[in-house]
């Protein structure tokens, strides 16, 4: 473990590379998304950014993450605007004894609400199965399904050592 909180380690992981960490990098990732149940979703507008706190669900093979958003709310205008955005998902609540143990991931992609009713089936499906409490929620008529396609990942663990991974089919 590199002790130099002031020089943080780099390691650009490929997904599916056995020559170095990918194989563990990608479990711990795919371990944190679906161990949290919120993100903190990040859009932007003029050169400002602005979040929320969001329940999402993350496809098996962690390219797309899903969320629900009433149409009628900054975020969803925000997505519609500029696509690209970004996710931030830790484990901080459970690690409040050392700073060493909090893993954090950003992760990067594009956003856009779905309208084909097959996709928006698919989708409730998983976030409901994820999240039942937001059930009405969900499948409201005033309720928009946004779907992430995910570019990549920014995986930080052990305070400083930080690791780039892409899931296979965005490699």
């Amino acid at each position: 473990m590199n002790n130099n909180y002031d020089e943080p380690a780099f390691v650009d992981v490929v997904a599916g590379n056995t020559e170095n960490a990918g194989g563990q990098i990608e479990a711990e990732i795919r371990a944190l998304c679906f161990e949290q149940p919120f993100a903190v979703l990040s859009t932007q507008d003029g050169g400002q950014p602005y979040t929320n706190l969001i329940s999402f669900a993350i496809s098996e093979n962690l390219d797309q993450l899903i969320f629900s958003t009433p149409a009628r709310t900054r975020k969803y205008n925000l997505i519609k605007k500029n696509k690209k955005v970004s996710l931030l998902i830790d484990n901080r609540a459970q690690q409040p004894e050392s700073i060493n143990l909090i893993r954090a991931v950003t992760i990067t992609g594009t956003a856009r609400a779905l309208s084909d009713p097959k996709e928006v089936e698919h989708w409730s499906d998983l976030l409901i199965n994820r999240h039942n409490y937001l059930e009405k929620f969900i499948k409201s008529p005033s309720s928009s399904l946004i779907l992430i396609d995910i570019i990549r990942f920014f995986y930080v663990r052990r305070f400083q050592e930080v690791y780039t991974w892409k899931p296979v089919n965005r490699s």
